[in-house]
């Protein structure tokens, strides 16, 4: 018989702190549950081999688009909705199948392996910052100096936004993002976040114009160009709302990504020393990091049709959460899986998601969080907490906002 849980502990400050001895209770009532009536999702999903069967069947298992959306009648008729709803990442086929069609067309292995020396460079220049900001044992914030910049640079250079417009984004990004949040759709962050799409959406529209008028070699050049060769694959409300999704979505998962696998490493100093002695451990460190500490703990599907989940019948019509977080923590697939093993030899995850919808920009993200720690580790031979670290409470966008430090 399957458990009946509640997930009324999700919204509370202890398990905001901590969720993970909430995740290892779930484990030991099965990999699937059934939540209690008061609760809009009917099922939670938190094993790892359940959690990749939704995820992969996406023909069952559909993610919230505008046709699901009474489900959610705090995002109608504002800007903020449009914009998601617009995107490939709240879509589902045939609608999900051309907008990712048109992405792999200019979101190549090609264009990304070709930013490798500007994510280099990039670095080097935010590590001569750093140094400069640290001079004299000042302490400086990693959040807002690297790890916020770095991945919004990178990104940038890859759409074409200019440098002097990443520093604007930041906050409208954190506004956007926040109504995705766990009970988040609050209504002041509902007005925020409508303000934040009326401000962007403009700037990548006009951005499109001009890339259609002096095409470079960048993303939005590419996805104007694969627009107009290819007509009808996407309208322009869809190219601009995934401009800016796909930006947001490409720099904030990286910062915490970042500030998180720095914290881990500062807090375990036998870890820190032995990545020092030998930086070509950066990949699997990184893949550990991932898993232990991913800064997207969750997502929703909506069943279209009766089906059934590790032996779980779920009904058509039901809302599940997937709990990635949860799942990179499954006893059964990770052996002692809170103790941050950067030599496991099991390292496939959830840390960006599966199937249709896997992570657009997951190699891209590897790249910038191993030559970010790895050139990091690499420039200053002493760095420490100038601060303990605030304790993040979000689910969805896990991080911290600053982390201060100083360097030597």
């Amino acid at each position: 018989m399957v458990a009946e849980v509640s997930l009324a502990s999700l919204h509370t400050d202890e398990v905001r702190r901590d969720p993970y001895p909430f995740y290892a209770r779930l484990h030991e009532l099965g990999p699937v549950c059934k939540v209690a009536p008061d609760d809009r999702y009917s099922y939670v999903v938190h094993g790892y081999e359940a959690s990749a069967a939704v995820l992969r069947d996406s023909a069952t298992f559909k993610v919230m688009d505008e046709t699901l959306l009474g489900a959610k009648p705090s995002w109608e008729g504002n800007r903020a909705h449009a914009v998601f709803m617009d995107s490939v990442f709240f879509t589902n086929a045939p609608r999900h199948t051309r907008m990712r069609k048109m992405f792999n067309q200019a979101f190549t292995p090609r264009r990304v392996n070709a930013l490798d020396p500007a994510v280099e460079r990039l670095t080097a220049g935010l590590l001569d910052r750093l140094a400069e900001q640290a001079g004299g044992g000042a302490k400086v914030d990693f959040m807002s100096e690297f790890a916020f910049p770095l991945p919004a640079d990178v990104l940038g250079e890859l759409l074409g936004v200019p440098a002097a417009d990443r520093a604007w984004y930041r906050p409208r990004a954190l506004a956007l993002g926040a109504i995705l949040e766990l009970g988040g759709a609050t209504p002041d962050n509902v007005a925020a976040a409508n303000t934040a799409a009326e401000e962007i959406t403009p700037y990548f529209a006009d951005l499109a114009a001009r890339r259609r008028e002096e095409p470079r070699d960048d993303l939005v050049s590419a996805l104007v160009q694969a627009l107009e060769s290819d007509g009808g694959q996407l309208s322009e409300e869809e190219l601009v709302a995934n401009l800016i999704v796909v930006f947001n979505a490409g720099f904030v998962t990286t910062t915490h990504l970042l500030g998180n696998g720095l914290t881990l490493l500062l807090e375990r100093p036998e870890a820190l020393a032995r990545l020092r002695a030998d930086l070509s451990l950066t990949p699997q460190y990184v893949e550990e990091i991932l898993r232990y500490e991913v800064p997207t703990h969750f997502s929703v599907r909506w069943a279209a049709q009766d089906t059934e989940v590790a032996g779980v019948p779920i009904p058509a019509g039901c809302w599940v959460l997937v709990l990635l977080a949860a799942a990179n923590r499954d006893p059964a697939q990770f052996a002692h899986p809170d103790v941050f093993d950067p030599d496991r030899t099991e390292t496939s995850t959830l840390s960006f998601g599966g199937g249709a919808h896997y992570c657009l920009g997951a190699a891209l993200a590897r790249l910038e969080g191993q030559r970010g720690l790895a050139m990091l580790l690499d420039r200053f031979g002493d760095i420490r907490l100038a601060e303990a670290p605030g304790t993040p409470r979000q689910l969805m966008l896990r991080g911290h906002d600053q982390l201060w430090l100083t360097l030597a």
